[in-house]
């Protein structure tokens, strides 16, 4: 039976695995990193603060993950966060296994009815975090950043044109309801929890396993907001060896969808 959730008292649900789980009103706000760059303790600190007094009385979880980082990632940097953010969750392991992996294990410390991940740099602004939560409050059940035109043009001419690739093939080899499935900011209940967590895809086309899964489940209501990058963002590059990768990943979510 699919029971919808709405943002209300402690609810019970069951997931799929059969797992209950009691859920209480509030935002787990799901972060994982990489090697980070600069000041990026006192940029999270910063954004934190904005992002609790747009929430105003909602509760947020802070659920930080150190994807295998092998630099500027310390365990003082650490203890300062658990200083200053209260009930942080920080996931820390030793080996880099990518940010499908990283989302995954911090979702499975969330404690609330709902949950955000985005970049560790929020490029799409704190606001994007509230308008997700806002449309999960309003009963739907994964919600999808989508970037537009104007996006692309803001893009190195490689990364523009593997973007451009990526949408075609998650339009027409997926049939995805959301052609941008690689932004990285979604949102979802318990019940797209679920479908995040049974995903395999460890890179960052998960995005793209996790939006073709939750397409097919007929109760899911997928909804999308638009999104733009702050001023000043930097785009990271791909290298070959890590699109070739991401490319067999993509010929599993295929095979999947064809199977299914």
């Amino acid at each position: 039976m699919y029971v919808e959730l709405l943002q209300a008292p402690p609810a019970t649900v069951k997931y799929e695995s059969l797992e209950q789980v009691t859920l209480t009103p509030g935002l787990d706000l799901i972060l994982p990193c990489w090697n980070p760059s600069g000041a990026w303790v006192e940029s999270l600190v910063r954004h934190y603060a904005e992002v609790t007094a747009l929430m105003g009385p909602v509760p947020v979880q802070l659920i930080l993950v150190n994807d295998g980082s092998t630099r500027n990632f310390t365990e003082e940097q650490m203890a300062l966060l658990r200083d200053v953010i209260p009930g942080i969750a920080i996931v820390s392991y030793e080996q880099n296994r990518g940010k499908g992996y990283a989302v995954r294990e911090g979702v499975k410390q969330s404690k609330y009815a709902f949950q955000v991940y985005t970049d560790l740099d929020f490029p799409f602004g704190v606001e994007a975090v509230k308008k997700t939560y806002d449309q999960l409050q309003q009963g739907i059940d994964v919600v999808a950043g989508e970037r537009g035109a104007a996006y692309l043009k803001e893009l190195p001419r490689k990364r523009r044109i593997i973007t451009r690739i990526s949408r075609m093939m998650n339009r027409t080899l997926l049939r995805l309801k959301v052609d941008d499935a690689q932004a990285g900011l979604k949102g979802f209940n318990a019940h797209g929890r679920s479908v995040l967590l049974n995903t395999r895809v460890d890179g960052f086309l998960y995005d793209s396993e996790f939006l073709y899964h939750a397409g097919k489940k007929p109760h899911l209501k997928i909804g999308v907001i638009s999104v733009f990058c702050r001023p000043g963002i930097r785009f990271s590059s791909f290298r070959v060896k890590l699109l070739m990768k991401e490319l067999r990943n993509y010929v599993r979510i295929i095979t999947s969808a064809n199977a299914a």
